[in-house]
């Protein structure tokens, strides 16, 4: 399995690409895996706790349109190049999607790094939020959260995104999550760079 991950330090970030070959070598040190297995019937609790982009605290399943799927993000607001890379991509798919978003989906994304702020996350909500060719239909159709570390690490173990710290860096994959209105996941789209025939698809439950 061939995974690309980028390293995400202060100052700039540095494309690995990792390749698991299913074996270690003698004496070699195995390292945690790191890229994106999600199960078959995953599901993510949707009573955990996010922080928004206005400082207001409450559970995932309180930001969920009532009966409609949503896209989630799992991103690093202050990741120097693979998440801008990732958000682009969001945002083009939102313009292409046929859908309406707040209408028929929405998008949720939260930063898996514990250490990104409120402010962090209003500004990335707003050069997303720029960047659309159509206003949102509903206020909790665009939202971008923080929360606390074992929060994170929760939903990252549910969605399977598994992301690794090495020489004070952040190693991680990118990738989008179609998610039912009760939390279940329908499918993972890996990469920068999204089919909105195939999302919408996924969104639709298609």
């Amino acid at each position: 399995m061939r995974v690309v991950v980028y390293r995400c330090g202060a100052l700039l970030g540095a494309l690995l690409v990792v390749v698991f070959l299913g074996g270690v070598a003698h004496g070699e040190v195995r390292q945690p895996r790191m890229g994106i297995f999600t199960k078959e019937g995953a599901r993510i609790d949707l009573s955990l706790q996010f922080i928004d982009a206005g400082g207001r605290q409450a559970s995932l399943g309180s930001r969920v349109i009532s009966d409609r799927p949503f896209i989630l993000v799992p991103i690093f607001y202050r990741c120097p190049r693979l998440c801008g890379l990732t958000l682009s991509g969001v945002r083009d798919l939102i313009n292409r999607l046929s859908l309406t978003l707040g209408t028929e989906y929405s998008v949720i994304a939260y930063s898996f790094n514990a250490d990104d702020t409120v402010a962090d996350a209003s500004k990335k909500r707003l050069d997303l939020m720029g960047g659309l060719s159509h206003a949102p239909t509903h206020e909790n159709a665009l939202q971008f959260l923080i929360s606390d570390r074992e929060t994170i690490a929760t939903i990252n173990e549910q969605l399977g995104f598994r992301v690794r710290y090495a020489d004070k860096e952040l190693e991680h994959s990118s990738a989008i999550f179609i998610v039912s209105p009760n939390g279940d996941i329908r499918r993972y789209f890996a990469g920068v760079d999204f089919d909105p025939q195939k999302v919408g698809a996924s969104l639709r439950g298609d």
